[in-house]
């Protein structure tokens, strides 16, 4: 397949270098496979002003000419785009040049993330609103931060083309904050007073601004303070800003006046700008739960051609272990579908089960420990009862469910399996057949076994 064939370039803005492809499919190889070699041919054209590649996805309607990863045949276009963005200094801010997929209507919501999605749906309604400005959406990487401000952005603007919408990340704060820095010091006026003007456009004459990971300005104390400005500034001219961290405020080391930040651990932010964080309305986003991660597999799969029949039970396997973040979700679906679309592997369960079980967890060293310990953990019991001879009534589920799940992931013999619980082997097959009914019986009951078999298959 010739997957560069779709990649167009749009051009450079900012030194960020913006190509564009048909589908998730040439994204996701488009970064794995080629990522560094592209950020090399971008630095070695347009040099230190270059930061980044980003990909969107867009409709192909007509062909686009192949995109070589040559300096050569990148050159000519990259070079012509970076003179003139160094010629025009634009005063007015544009429409955030978005990911396409980061809407609302693909967000999947949870328990996790109610709560964040919500405030940012009251933003969309009411910005400006005293009562959500500024907005800052916490949680660690991949659950959803740069989703939820890029579809505010991409409503705001759908909603009201006039509007002045900024998003930007924190790196690129840095860098249009330091510029101006750079620029006075070597007394080049002419282009701080651009720059000035430039700044003043971007972030001062926005209707909203959205600035994402503001934890990476943790190392410019200067930047920390020109962000508290600019947010008092904003804020009280009635314009929306949305903020967000890898953390919640009150986890930064709060700097005194004077003191530069240090080598810790700790984040550290001014007490002037975190006066500001800490009045802001703060809502996190949490890792995923079970039945969260099984909306979002299913979401994000629909295009996958999972065997039909097997669809649901591939959802329940693939959410089973916990994946930390939605992104580690997303690289799995988009491993399979390489999977299936170079290798023409079939979706089956099965399948997936051979393509996904960790080579360690096969069976040959599962032991009839581990699989006590991962049910008594589950079932919130010590392991110690399982094996105990009373007749503990609490104890009774789990060491069937324990006992049924030794058979049926490894090759010991019933004896065996009724020696770790201390009972004769007319227990286990016993007990072991009761399980089998009641799972009959209850699908919930069956449902959790399942899940506990997939997570000590994974």
């Amino acid at each position: 397949m010739a997957i560069l064939d779709a990649v167009g370039f749009e051009g450079i803005d900012d030194g960020i270098a913006y190509l564009t492809v048909p589908d998730q499919f040439r994204e996701t190889w488009l970064n794995s496979h080629y990522g560094e070699l592209l950020r090399k041919a971008f630095a070695s054209v347009v040099g230190s002003s270059f930061v980044d590649y980003r990909v969107r996805q867009i409709a192909q309607s007509a062909a686009v000419p192949e995109m070589k990863l040559s300096a050569p045949a990148v050159a000519p276009a990259v070079v012509k785009q970076a003179e003139a963005t160094a010629r025009t200094r634009k005063k007015s801010c544009r429409i955030p040049k978005l990911y396409a997929n980061y809407t609302f209507e693909n967000f999947v919501e949870g328990d996790c993330n109610n709560t964040a999605l919500k405030a940012c749906l009251s933003v969309v309604d009411h910005p400006g609103d005293m009562a959500m400005n500024p907005l800052l959406v916490y949680g660690a990487t991949g659950l959803g931060k740069t989703h939820l401000l890029h579809a505010v952005a991409a409503r705001l603007c759908a909603r009201n083309s006039s509007l002045k919408v900024v998003y930007r990340q924190a790196y690129d704060f840095l860098r249009d904050t330091m510029d101006i820095v750079r620029a006075s010091s070597k007394k080049n006026w002419t282009l701080a007073n651009e720059l000035k003007e430039r700044f003043q456009g971007m972030y001062i004459d926005c209707d909203v601004l959205l600035l994402d990971d503001i934890q990476l300005l943790k190392s410019s104390v200067y930047c920390q303070d020109h962000l508290a400005k600019l947010i008092n500034t904003l804020r009280h001219e009635g314009k929306q800003i949305i903020l967000s961290c890898d953390r919640h405020p009150g986890s930064f080391r709060k700097l005194m006046p004077g003191e530069k930040p240090t080598d810790d651990q700790t984040p550290q932010f001014t007490s002037i700008l975190l006066n500001h964080l800490e009045s802001c309305v703060a809502v996190g986003i949490e890792e995923p739960d079970l039945k969260t991660r099984m909306d979002v597999i299913r979401k994000k799969s629909e295009n996958l051609p999972f065997v039909a029949e097997d669809r649901e039970e591939i959802c329940r396997f693939l959410s089973i272990p916990p994946r930390a973040n939605v992104r580690l979700i997303e690289s799995v679906l988009h491993w399979l579908d390489a999977m299936h679309k170079l290798n023409g592997v079939e979706l089956s369960l099965h399948c997936i089960k051979q393509l996904l079980v960790s080579p360690q967890n096969d069976g040959a060293t599962l032991t009839l420990k581990n699989i006590s310990e991962t049910v008594a953990a589950s079932f919130r019991v010590d392991t110690i009862v399982l094996s105990s001879r009373r007749q503990d009534k609490g104890a009774s589920l789990p060491r069937k469910v324990a006992m049924f799940l030794c058979r049926e992931l490894t090759s010991e013999t019933v004896e065996d399996v009724g020696k770790v619980f201390k009972r004769d082997y007319t227990s286990v097959i016993a007990a072991i057949q009761s399980l089998k009914k009641m799972m009959e019986d209850d699908e919930a009951l069956a449902g959790r076994v399942r899940d506990l078999r997939y997570m000590l298959e994974s």
